[in-house]
C-alpha cells in the first residue's frame, strides 16, 4: 500500500532536532547525526515528521544510519520505503556496498547478508558512527549487515 500523503525529502541542518527525536523515540543511537559526510532524509505526512533515515558515506560504500518510523505511523510499508530510498541513493552515487548495524530484525528481505564487524570497520573506517564508537572505546551491538550494490 502506498500512502500518497507521505513524502521523503532531504534533511538539512534545521532538521537535526527532528532526526534526533525520531531516532531517539525508536531507541536508536543519535551520536553524529547529520555530521559532515552524511545524507539524511525526513519522511513527512501532512507536514509532520513521521520517519527519518541516514547514510554515512565512505569511499565507494555507505553505512545505513538509522531507519525509524514513529510508532503511531508504523504500518503500510513506510519503513521499507525509507530503507529503499537510501539504498537507491547509495546505488545512484556509485557505491559498491551498503552496510548497517542492527539490534534486531532480519534484513535479508532487503538484500542484506550478515558480515563480520571487521569488514565494515575496514571498508568505511571514517564513517561518523564508526568514529563515535572508536572514540568511546565501544563496539556496535547486534548484527552487522552488508548489501552488495554493484
Amino acid at each position: 500500500m502506498t500512502d500518497a500523503n507521505v513524502s521523503i525529502r532531504l534533511a538539512n541542518d534545521t532538521d537535526r532536532d527532528t532526526v534526533i527525536r525520531v531516532f531517539h523515540d525508536a531507541g536508536l543511537d543519535t551520536d553524529a547525526a547529520l555530521a559532515e559526510g552524511t545524507t539524511y532524509w525526513v519522511m513527512e505526512r501532512g507536514g509532520q515528521a513521521i520517519g527519518a533515515i541516514g547514510l554515512e558515506h565512505g569511499d565507494g560504500a555507505s553505512l545505513l544510519r538509522g531507519a525509524a518510523v514513529v510508532p503511531q505511523a508504523r504500518q503500510g510499508g513506510l519503513g521499507r520505503r525509507l530503507v529503499m530510498s537510501a539504498i537507491n541513493y547509495a546505488q545512484g552515487r556509485g557505491d559498491r556496498a551498503i552496510y548497517m548495524f542492527s539490534k534486531g530484525g532480519d534484513w535479508g528481505s532487503f538484500g542484506f547478508t550478515q558480515v563480520p564487524l571487521a569488514v565494515v570497520m575496514g571498508d568505511i573506517p571514517d564513517a561518523p558512527q564508526i568514529q563515535a564508537y572508536r572514540a568511546k572505546g565501544e563496539r556496535p551491538g547486534g548484527t552487522t549487515w552488508m548489501r552488495q550494490l554493484s
